[in-house]
């Protein structure tokens, strides 16, 4: 019988105490839940329960953050925007702190010894994110992931190391982050144009004479067709030298890293078998499927634990 640690065994395992403090890391683990069950049900299925709340609060603080830099230029994005960035840069974890996934971030930080920089570079990130409607070249978009991909990837990855990650991992990190950010930006073409972003560099539609009105327009054509191929080969390719994080991760994170990775292969595959039909909606994981995996995953793990039960 599989068995997986409960909410509360996990805290005390990470050894988070006081109720506070508690309450801080369950509302992030809620967060996560609530926004997308994936990466929830992945930390709490494969990660062990003393880093749990930490991946999590990682996770929550990354999310919380995008979700902030991606919310448009209206007054009360700007507003809401700025004042979790100026909370978030006097990295405190104690009540003078009105955010609770703030608070728990900047103790799993402390905690595990994770480099500031990482979140400073986040925030300074997320600050000029609103403005971004897409990039030229292939130069380009590699600025990007420099600037805004890897430090949000470092803010959750970089908690699995004790003391925080050295520069080999960090890099190697890096290469998954471009991964992942190609995969993203293609199933979410269609979002990002609806918001004014064309995230694809511009060079490729020249390439293959493919103008953004028909991306818009969720034209289905071989120009179109040989474009997003063109997108899912570099993708494919980005991911090859991603595996590298299957040699540096935490040896306890080995399991989750290699299903992530499976899960995300997958995706990539179905995105490149759904050809223009990525234009009018996103290809996300098959349920079956990546219960499946996760529950293959474990079964491989020679430490199964207590049921997951409730946040509590």
């Amino acid at each position: 019988m599989i068995k997986l640690a409960t909410w509360r065994t996990a805290l005390e395992a990470a050894d988070i105490r006081g109720e506070r403090l508690r309450q801080d890391y369950t509302q992030c683990a809620r967060f996560i839940r609530d926004r997308d069950t994936g990466p929830y049900a992945g930390v709490r299925v494969l990660a062990p329960p003393a880093l749990q709340p930490h991946l999590l609060a990682g996770l929550a603080f990354a999310n919380r953050t995008d979700d902030l830099a991606d919310g448009g230029n209206t007054e009360l994005a700007q507003a809401r925007r700025a004042d979790w960035l100026a909370q978030a840069r006097r990295e405190v974890s104690d009540g003078s702190c009105p955010y609770p996934i703030v608070r728990a971030f900047v103790n799993s930080m402390t905690v595990r010894g994770l480099c500031p920089s990482w979140m400073r570079r986040l925030l300074d990130a997320a600050e000029l994110e609103p403005d971004f409607t897409g990039f030229a070249d292939e130069a380009e978009f590699g600025q990007y992931v420099d600037r805004y991909t890897w430090p949000l990837l470092m803010c959750s990855a970089g908690l699995q190391y004790r003391g925080g990650p050295d520069d080999a991992a960090a890099r190697t990190w890096r290469a998954y982050a471009e991964f992942a950010q190609r995969l993203d930006f293609i199933n979410d073409l269609r979002a990002d144009l609806a918001a004014g972003r064309l995230c694809m560099p511009a060079d490729a539609l020249a390439l293959h004479a493919v103008a953004r009105s028909e991306l818009e327009q969720g034209r289905d054509t071989a120009n179109v067709r040989a474009l997003l191929q063109d997108m899912c080969t570099r993708a494919h390719t980005a991911l090859e030298s991603a595996r590298g994080v299957l040699e540096v991760c935490d040896p306890e994170q080995l399991v989750a890293a290699r299903t992530l990775l499976t899960l995300q292969e997958r995706q990539l595959n179905d995105i490149g078998s759904s050809r223009a039909r990525i234009l009018r909606r996103p290809v996300g994981f098959h349920v079956p499927t990546m219960v499946r995996i996760m529950l293959g995953a474990l079964r491989t793990r020679p430490d199964v634990r207590c049921p997951t039960g409730p946040l509590q």
